[in-house]
């Protein structure tokens, strides 16, 4: 009974990853083992199932695969550019906070397999992302993987918005809140580690919430990350736009409703189908 039980979870579990992967990388799997894997955070490999793979390793793989995709990307995009716009542009596509913000928009996490709280998982869906393109490779090989990566950039990313930030962006930062009146603040911790092996954390705070975090070697590279954090978060965040009428008649009715009830017109007496009575006073016997 257990078994059956069991089994039949595993399969709903495997038909929910497999129908993800069709509507949102636009492939089946191959290898549906080696997906489930992407999406497996070390956190859920628990005492009692200690024999699953987490997703560390093909992170690793993903990360250089998708280094290599945006690196071609990025050359045969901008011609004209040197290396050092290059390398800018590429580090803002493979950050941490872009990446988080793709596995928002393609919603990776109702099909990840983690134990971590939300309100924790700052790396946990970009990581698991970067899996899925190890896994991707793997299974179908670079050229399958870099038609994929592309269109999931083509469409949750504008290269020419990120173009337009092709500057130090705790610079840019500071400039925003001051034509915006915001207080912007960067607090930097340290985060474990000597020597070589030190991390730091910067926190970018505005109007004292936080609104971006960052990790680095150093406190430059931490606070830019962050920044880019914020931004990311910022535009992410942007409220729609109200609709407009569907058409004048339903504006111009609105607005009458609110001024009042418009007055019937009053009718006009109309002509009568009736015939004249016939005067008989003239009669004579």
């Amino acid at each position: 009974m257990f078994r059956s039980l069991f089994s039949r979870a595993r399969n709903a579990e495997e038909r929910r990853v497999r129908a993800w992967c069709r509507s949102t990388l636009g492939l089946t799997p191959g290898d549906l083992p080696l997906y489930r894997q992407a999406l497996r955070h070390v956190s859920a490999v628990t005492e009692d199932r200690p024999d699953l793979p987490d997703n560390e390793r093909l992170e690793f793989l993903g990360d250089a695969i998708l280094d290599s995709i945006i690196g071609e990307l990025l050359f045969n995009t901008y011609p004209e550019k040197g290396e050092g716009f290059l390398t800018r542009m590429r580090s803002k596509l493979v950050s941490r906070s872009q990446l988080n913000l793709l596995a928002q928009h393609t919603q990776i996490e109702r099909v990840m397999e983690s134990n971590v709280a939300r309100s924790q998982e700052s790396s946990v869906p970009g990581n698991a992302m970067e899996a899925l393109i190890g896994a991707m490779f793997l299974d179908r090989g670079y050229e399958r993987t870099r038609k994929v990566v592309i269109k999931l950039i083509n469409v949750h990313f504008d290269l020419k918005e990120l173009e337009k930030e092709d500057r130090d962006g705790k610079s840019r930062l500071l400039e925003w809140g001051q034509k915006r009146r915001k207080r912007v603040e960067f607090v930097i911790n340290e985060e474990g580690g000597k020597g070589r092996g030190k991390q730091y954390v910067a926190e970018v705070h505005i109007e004292g919430k936080v609104k971006g975090t960052g990790r680095g070697i150093s406190k430059k590279s931490a606070e830019q990350e962050a920044a880019q954090d914020a931004f990311s978060s910022m535009r992410s965040r942007k409220p729609r736009p109200p609709r407009p009428p569907k058409n004048n008649v339903a504006s111009s009715l609105s607005v009458s409703t609110e001024i009042g009830p418009v007055p019937k017109p009053r009718r006009r007496p109309g002509p009568t189908n009736r015939r004249p009575k016939r005067d008989t006073s003239g009669d004579g016997t």
